[in-house]
Order: C-alpha cells, then structure tokens, then sequence
C-alpha cells in the first residue's frame, strides 16, 4: 500500500513539474542587453546536473545528521531512564 502511495505522489509530482518547468527557460548573457537562450523547459535538467547533485548531497547530508540527532536523543533518554 506504501508503494502505491508513494507512486502516486510521484506521478503528481511529474505532472506538477511538467507544467510549471515548462515556464523556465535557460540563458546567458551573450553581450551588452543580449540574452541568449540555452535551455527551454526539460532540457534545462541535463544543462543544471552540477546543481541537482549538489542538492542531492546536501539533502542526504542533512538526513543523516538529523538522523543521527535523534539516535543521540533515544540512547540518551534511555540512559536516563535506566539511571
């Protein structure tokens, strides 16, 4: 049932993503006043790797301090309670 709950939540997170990252596009400066447009909606995904990684590694780095946060608070409360 997770899974299918999980699934779900995804697909409406794909369909959010299409039509709001359809909006976006992509540029630099080629100038004075000059833009020029590298990336138009999804394909701004392959040209913005760096930052998605980086997202993603902060993302697993704060996991696992709050994660070990908590692990800290349980064995210390259970050392309280055993004292």
């Amino acid at each position: 049932m997770c899974m299918a709950i999980y699934a779900g939540l995804f697909a409406l997170l794909l369909f959010y993503s299409d039509y709001v990252i359809e909006q976006y596009a992509l540029s630099v400066t080629a100038g004075e006043q000059q833009w020029m447009v590298v990336a138009i909606g999804w394909e701004m995904l392959p040209a913005l790797w760096p930052l998605v990684l980086l997202a993603m590694i902060f993302a697993s780095a704060a996991t696992m301090l709050l994660l070990r946060l908590s692990g800290n608070r349980r064995s210390n409360k259970q050392r309280s309670e055993t004292d």
